[in-house]
């Protein structure tokens, strides 16, 4: 499996699905594209740069640009979940897990 930082992409209209591997991804271009802009300069562009990537011919950066550029072209490309600014400790994030207990006798 070669790695590449996340892509996330609209499977259908409400399934966001995150890629994080050229070998996922390549399998959406395959399978999954929506057939309405199937074949477009882009989307041949991205499939030849996967064969690449796949093939250790070509880094999984440049498979990742194509691949975006692609689903932008595509209207699929999903924006990114936020990160949070800083990590919270864990009393702040999740409280139900820190709270009270009552002691047993």
């Amino acid at each position: 499996m070669i790695e590449m930082e996340p892509v996330q992409v609209w499977e259908s209209g409400s399934v966001k699905r995150t890629l994080t591997d050229v070998e996922a991804a390549a399998r959406f271009l395959l399978e999954k594209w929506p057939s309405v802009v199937e074949g477009t300069p882009l989307h041949r562009a991205a499939r030849m740069v996967a064969l690449d990537a796949v093939q250790g011919n070509a880094p999984a950066e440049d498979f990742r640009a194509a691949f975006i550029a692609a689903a932008t072209e595509a209207e699929i490309l999903a924006p990114a979940d936020p990160k949070p600014e800083k990590l919270l400790p864990g009393h702040i994030a999740e409280p139900w897990r820190y709270g009270k207990r009552k002691q047993r006798r």
